[in-house]
């Protein structure tokens, strides 16, 4: 590894982050990562609530393209995701038909932060750090948080590993050609429901994609690999419910969901929580993997920017990482 002095600021540390991290700090970058929650992995996210638990972001993932089917295969080297053989069907109206894939369907394990845990077990993370402003002096970037204020440490370079709409706040004022990227695309939300179950579900099949509900996904969280048996569910509402009802309260959101998801198994949760990812989907796909702008050493990664996977996250940071490489 050669060491090039070159400091990384990488805000925000899902997988893209993380990605982009591991790879520069592979070729000699001294990467440091700002993250607002208390843990990593962004929407490859996991619940613990009593004798139940769940992922309650990201269900499963698949690998597609070379480059991710390597890195996910030393994922499942490493112990830290396997394959899910689940039955996965299409749900409406009572019926229940098999929905195969072409790719084999993976979680982490023990839960499905645990890739994005391997990822940065030898990063340098700083957790609860909410980055509100950014300063640019003498070609270097300085970072101010909500709780810590401006911060020391200075850096060459860039990376925004976060929603369009939190990336244009930060960087619109420093670069029109960021602020056009960040403007040209919209992210859906997605309301979700966590039901957790004193009895088994009679349902035959183990997730689903729902017609005809307020729901779009349910899933059996118990029913993964490495998981506690206590049964547990994960109903996650359509993308067009969610935007219409985005502005709602837990409050008020919370007992339509119940409603919906009683409707739909005919079972009332023993207890529940619910969860809003404001930013949970690209609404049209498109070809751009990152985005740099090399004037002032800034680039931007994310499921955001062409696919709303897990696979899309990983190789937009990954991407960006070699093209900071080769270009700055």
């Amino acid at each position: 590894m050669i060491l090039t002095n070159k400091r990384v600021a990488i805000i925000g540390s899902g997988i893209a982050g993380l990605s982009c991290a591991h790879e520069l700090q592979t070729h000699g970058f001294a990467v440091t990562l700002f993250d607002k929650s208390k843990g990593v992995g962004g929407r490859m996210s996991h619940r613990y609530f009593g004798d139940w638990e769940a992922d309650h972001g990201a269900q499963y993932f698949t690998a597609r393209d070379p480059l991710f089917q390597s890195e996910v295969a030393q994922w499942v080297q490493a112990e830290v995701a396997k394959p899910w053989s689940g039955r996965i069907v299409t749900f409406g109206g009572g019926n229940a038909m098999d929905k195969p894939s072409d790719a084999t369907r993976y979680v982490g394990i023990p839960a499905m932060t645990s890739p994005a845990k391997h990822l940065a077990r030898n990063l340098n993370v700083q957790t609860q750090h909410t980055v509100v402003d950014l300063h640019r002096t003498n070609d270097l970037w300085k970072i101010t948080t909500k709780e810590r204020g401006q911060l020391p440490d200075a850096f060459e370079y860039l990376v925004l590993a976060i929603p369009s709409v939190q990336a244009e706040r930060l960087i619109g004022k420093y670069s029109a050609t960021l602020k056009a990227i960040c403007q040209e695309v919209v992210m859906l939300p997605c309301w979700t429901l966590l039901a957790y179950l004193k009895e088994p579900l009679p349902l035959p099949f183990d997730a689903a994609f729902v017609e005809g509900s307020v729901f779009s996904s349910l899933a059996r969280d118990n029913s993964k690999p490495n998981r506690p048996v206590y049964e547990t569910w994960v109903a996650q509402a359509s993308h067009a419910w969610s935007a219409a009802h985005v502005d709602h309260t837990q409050f008020e959101i919370e007992p339509i969901l119940i409603q919906a998801f009683q409707e739909l198994t005919g079972v009332e949760p023993n207890l529940h929580q619910s969860h809003l990812w404001r930013y949970a989907k690209l609404e049209q796909p498109n070809q751009r993997e990152f985005a740099l702008d090399p004037s002032i050493a800034v680039g931007m990664c994310g499921d955001w920017l062409k696919s709303s996977t897990v696979e899309g996250a990983w190789l937009s940071g990954y991407r960006l990482a070699q093209e900071l490489r080769q270009t700055l």
